[in-house]
């Protein structure tokens, strides 16, 4: 589960399989460095998707921040991406939360 400001959105396995593996793909430069802060905080992100999958479950929510919506709605998600992974309301709650 992650929540943006209060509201919480439960991703399946499937969507935080593919959010991960769609982070690790675009928050990156050529030289396999993330180029500002927001893509480094959505590589973080990443890497506790993988361990909450590895492991089964997080007992905790993952709370975003900021930076995370950011990198998120700039490399990303998309309108598409997200309809095309049924994470419409996700998408729409970070376009809101990062203003």
């Amino acid at each position: 589960m992650l929540l943006i400001g209060a509201r919480p959105y439960r991703l399946t396995a499937v969507q935080a399989r593919w959010l991960e593996d769609r982070i690790r793909s675009t928050c990156v430069d050529d030289m396999g460095r993330p180029p500002d802060s927001d893509a480094l905080a959505c590589l973080q992100l990443a890497d506790v998707l993988a361990e909450d999958l590895d492991a089964g479950e997080h007992i905790e929510p993952i709370e975003l921040g900021r930076s995370h919506a950011v990198g998120l709605t700039e490399y990303v998600l998309n309108v598409g991406a997200a309809a095309e992974h049924d994470m419409p309301a996700f998408y729409e709650a970070l376009i809101r939360f990062r203003g």
